[in-house]
């Protein structure tokens, strides 16, 4: 098993381990566990006590699991770069052998609205890759992380996207000089295809999303941006006009005109 999947493994785990810990404590209160009958009170301390357990010791589990893997993680890339480090002209890459076609996460800042990918760097409907360490760099470089990303499934884009709210998927096009990871591509150029608009409001998420709508950020050190997000008719109602946008007008401003 991959890292990758390790990692989505043991996040569900994670979310799943509140509705098992009230599983957990409803058993103990059916088996007498918080009685205070004297009749039984061997039995009800074990209960507690096992309970106390269970409560204290598994998210140490999660937590060393966790830290094992980001160390495991650490060293894997490490181990990338020393390898690639050592190419040469003729055996340069792990390239990719078929079309690259992926989804990656973004989000819609500014105004006009623009693609600020999830580490702030801000990019257009087709655009070619820059490396903000190394401005000599022609992305991807080998020993260097520059480059734009994109899962290969689109379930794994999915998954990342329920641990990145207020972000969106887009499915791209990569072009130019590729290379192969766990999960996908990374690649020097790239062209959005289309936005996957979620069909559920993200802020009430249960009624129909219905327009776009932008929202003044505050970040640290006075770095403030606009934010669009989609909403439904009733939590849309406060924003101004001028800050909705229809789907139509959205794909529109990205220049999205094949969505």
């Amino acid at each position: 098993m991959s890292l990758a999947a390790k990692r989505k493994l043991l996040i569900r785990l994670v979310r799943w381990y509140p509705v098992v810990a009230l599983l957990v404590l409803l058993t103990a209160t059916l088996l007498g566990g918080f009685n205070n009958q004297e009749s039984t009170p061997g039995s009800s301390n074990l209960i507690i006590k096992g309970l106390y357990l269970f409560v204290g010791l598994v998210p140490i589990v999660f937590i060393i699991a966790f830290a094992l893997l980001g160390r495991a993680g650490i060293k894997a890339a490490k181990s990338t770069r020393d390898h690639n480090g050592k190419f040469n002209t003729n055996d340069p890459f792990n390239l990719p052998s078929e079309i690259m076609h992926g989804y990656k996460l973004a989000l819609l800042t500014g105004r006009p609205p623009q693609f600020t990918g999830l580490t702030g760097d801000t990019y257009k409907v087709d655009d070619s890759a820059k490396c903000s360490l190394v401005p000599e760099h022609v992305p991807p470089v080998a020993g260097c992380d520059c480059g734009f990303y994109a899962f290969k499934e689109l379930s794994d884009a999915q998954f990342e996207l329920t641990l990145n709210p207020g972000s969106f998927i887009f499915d791209v096009d990569m072009y130019g000089i590729g290379f192969l990871y766990q999960q996908g591509f990374r690649a020097e150029t790239q062209v959005v295809n289309k936005i996957f608009i979620p069909k559920r409001c993200m802020r009430c998420k249960i009624l129909p999303a219905k327009v776009f709508v932008t929202t003044y950020k505050m970040g640290y050190t006075n770095y403030t941006w606009w934010q669009w997000s989609v909403r439904c008719l009733v939590c849309s109602s406060s924003f101004k006009e001028e800050d909705k946008l229809c789907f139509d007008q959205m794909n529109q401003e990205l220049g999205l005109f094949n969505s």
